[in-house]
């Protein structure tokens, strides 16, 4: 019976990690296959509970006391498994990896393996990036075919700016809203980043109302990982 649990956890975690437009390594062990694509979008942002804040610097009005900055970076990742180009991000440890490899092997000539080394919530996680496969023509074709993203206009509206106004009435209303705040405030702050990554939403109330039942159910979903000891 456990065992058949524990196939239901793994393929639910893979169905939850498929198909968005991030690079989502949730468990330990987890790993992802493919080729970094492009120019970087970094930028010195400030988490503020609910959302990324760019920092403005000198006069910044979130570099209050320990609230110091940190480095987030995204790039183009084409994903070998789903011949799809998708976004990966991190912080500033995991860019010096990427950085490392990119003066070693070359960025253009490899596809890399990312693992994660870390169980959920665990401050020490940390990933390592190797070379996989030398990129043939044939690759490098299927890897021409996926446009890259705008990660200065994708990439900023959705994890750290509040995107268009959409049309009224196409949003969740304050009450739902409210509710899902609630529920968030008592997570972890991976788990609250991991929502609002998965959503691409910057506030809640960019939510679409077409996606509250899903976002209830996700949010149920972290509060019960929440719940369990590691």
């Amino acid at each position: 019976m456990d065992n058949a649990w524990d196939r239901a956890k793994q393929l639910s975690d893979k169905h939850a990690s498929a198909g968005g437009i991030f690079v989502r390594l949730a468990n330990d062990g987890d790993t992802v296959v493919g080729a970094f694509c492009g120019e970087p979008d970094s930028r010195e942002v400030h988490w503020t509970g609910d959302m990324y804040a760019d920092c403005s610097g000198s006069k910044c009005r979130h570099c209050t006391g320990k609230n110091r900055p940190s480095l987030r970076v995204s790039l183009n990742f084409w994903v070998v498994a789903d011949n799809a180009m998708k976004v990966i991000q991190g912080g500033s440890m995991w860019f010096r990896d990427v950085l490392a490899v990119r003066d070693k092997y070359g960025l253009d000539k490899w596809t890399f393996e990312i693992k994660r080394v870390g169980k959920p919530k665990d401050p020490k996680t940390k990933y390592v990036i190797l070379p996989d496969e030398l990129i043939d023509d044939s690759m490098r074709k299927r890897i021409a075919g996926c446009p890259l993203h705008d990660l200065v206009e994708f990439g900023r509206r959705d994890a750290y700016e509040p995107p268009e106004a959409a049309p009224v009435g196409t949003n969740v209303d304050e009450t739902a809203a409210k509710a899902l705040l609630d529920e968030l405030r008592a997570l972890p702050r991976a788990a609250v980043e991991e929502f609002f990554s998965t959503f691409r939403i910057a506030r809640l109330r960019d939510l679409k109302a077409t996606d509250l039942s899903e976002a209830q159910a996700y949010v149920a979903h972290l509060v019960g990982e929440s719940a369990v000891p590691f």
